[in-house]
């Protein structure tokens, strides 16, 4: 596939869903900021929509311990709930707290304990995609 085809599927992209990918920025960006304001470590936010039609973003973020893993998931969940009127799709992993996923359909939230995210290291496996260090 030549550059051309890729800013046509770019372009194709986004006349299907038109405004999407600033409304998934603004909604990983408010996701960030809760994390970040709970003491999350090493948030980074990673736009993937030319990669997967997962998400347009994902936003990676570290906890202390496997309570704190779980008290940055619970808090993110209830304030995006009581500030924004925005409930997860799905949450998984609260059970062990090593990984815990809340999907926001356009944005996956990944909150991890250090051990889980030096792992699986999804800014390298998704590393086609901007990073974006999140600094509050």
């Amino acid at each position: 596939m030549d550059e051309k085809d890729i800013k046509k599927q770019d372009i194709k992209y986004l006349e299907i869903n038109p405004g999407q990918i600033e409304n998934a920025k603004a909604l990983a960006e408010r996701i960030s900021a809760i994390l970040d304001e709970k003491k999350a470590r090493d948030i980074k936010m990673l736009e993937t929509s030319r990669q997967t039609i997962i998400a347009d973003y994902f936003v990676v973020a570290t906890g202390n311990s496997p309570t704190h893993v779980r008290a940055l998931a619970g808090e993110l969940e209830f304030l995006m709930k009581e500030k924004f009127q925005t409930a997860p799709s799905r949450v998984s992993g609260q059970g062990n707290a090593d990984w815990i996923i809340l999907d926001y359909d356009s944005v996956l939230a990944h909150i991890f304990n250090s051990e889980s995210r030096d792992y699986y290291k999804l800014e390298k496996l998704w590393g086609d995609g901007e990073v974006i260090d999140f600094l509050s």
